[in-house]
Protein backbone atom coordinates (compact mmCIF):
# COMPACT_ATOMS: atom_id res chain seq x y z
CA UNK A 1 0.00 0.00 0.00
CA UNK A 2 2.86 2.35 0.81
CA UNK A 3 4.45 1.71 -2.59
CA UNK A 4 1.19 2.48 -4.36
CA UNK A 5 0.77 5.67 -2.37
CA UNK A 6 4.32 6.79 -3.13
CA UNK A 7 3.83 6.22 -6.87
CA UNK A 8 0.59 8.21 -6.84
CA UNK A 9 2.16 11.06 -4.86
CA UNK A 10 5.16 11.16 -7.22
CA UNK A 11 2.90 11.30 -10.26
CA UNK A 12 0.83 14.00 -8.61
CA UNK A 13 3.91 16.12 -7.94
CA UNK A 14 5.08 15.70 -11.53
CA UNK A 15 1.66 16.75 -12.82
CA UNK A 16 1.48 19.62 -10.33
CA UNK A 17 4.62 21.18 -11.80
CA UNK A 18 4.05 20.47 -15.50
CA UNK A 19 0.32 20.79 -16.21
CA UNK A 20 -0.25 24.42 -15.09
CA UNK A 21 2.31 25.66 -17.62
CA UNK A 22 0.54 23.80 -20.40
CA UNK A 23 -2.82 25.20 -19.33
CA UNK A 24 -1.41 28.73 -19.01
CA UNK A 25 -0.13 28.55 -22.61
CA UNK A 26 -3.51 27.09 -23.68
CA UNK A 27 -1.97 23.97 -25.19
CA UNK A 28 -5.06 21.83 -24.77
CA UNK A 29 -4.06 18.92 -27.01
CA UNK A 30 -0.64 18.70 -25.37
CA UNK A 31 -2.29 18.80 -21.96
CA UNK A 32 -4.64 15.96 -22.89
CA UNK A 33 -1.85 13.79 -24.30
CA UNK A 34 0.45 14.55 -21.36
CA UNK A 35 -2.28 13.71 -18.86
CA UNK A 36 -3.17 10.46 -20.63
CA UNK A 37 0.46 9.34 -20.76
CA UNK A 38 1.04 10.33 -17.13
CA UNK A 39 -2.03 8.33 -16.11
CA UNK A 40 -0.89 5.29 -18.11
CA UNK A 41 2.61 5.55 -16.65
CA UNK A 42 1.18 5.83 -13.14
CA UNK A 43 -0.97 2.72 -13.60
CA UNK A 44 1.91 0.70 -15.02
CA UNK A 45 4.20 1.93 -12.23
CA UNK A 46 1.69 0.77 -9.63
CA UNK A 47 1.65 -2.66 -11.28
CA UNK A 48 5.46 -2.76 -11.30
CA UNK A 49 5.82 -1.52 -7.71
CA UNK A 50 3.45 -4.19 -6.40
CA UNK A 51 4.97 -6.91 -8.61
CA UNK A 52 1.60 -7.71 -10.19
CA UNK A 53 1.61 -9.84 -13.33
CA UNK A 54 0.28 -8.20 -16.47
CA UNK A 55 -0.10 -10.08 -19.75
CA UNK A 56 2.40 -9.47 -22.51
CA UNK A 57 1.26 -7.25 -25.39
CA UNK A 58 2.71 -9.89 -27.68
CA UNK A 59 -0.37 -12.04 -27.05
CA UNK A 60 -2.58 -9.29 -28.48
CA UNK A 61 -0.39 -9.01 -31.57
CA UNK A 62 -0.49 -12.79 -32.08
CA UNK A 63 -4.28 -12.80 -31.65
CA UNK A 64 -4.66 -10.09 -34.31
CA UNK A 65 -2.21 -11.38 -36.91
CA UNK A 66 -2.75 -15.13 -36.71
CA UNK A 67 -5.99 -15.08 -38.77
CA UNK A 68 -4.34 -12.74 -41.27
CA UNK A 69 -1.40 -15.11 -41.56
CA UNK A 70 -3.70 -18.11 -42.06
CA UNK A 71 -5.69 -16.23 -44.71
CA UNK A 72 -2.56 -15.26 -46.63
CA UNK A 73 -1.24 -18.81 -46.37
CA UNK A 74 -4.54 -20.08 -47.75
CA UNK A 75 -4.39 -17.60 -50.66
CA UNK A 76 -0.81 -18.48 -51.59
CA UNK A 77 -1.27 -22.22 -51.06
CA UNK A 78 1.49 -22.66 -48.51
Amino acid sequence: MLLTLSVIVTAGVIGWFDVPGLIRRKEWKDTAVYSALLLLATILSIFAANLWEIPSPLYLIIWIYEPVNQFLAHLTGT
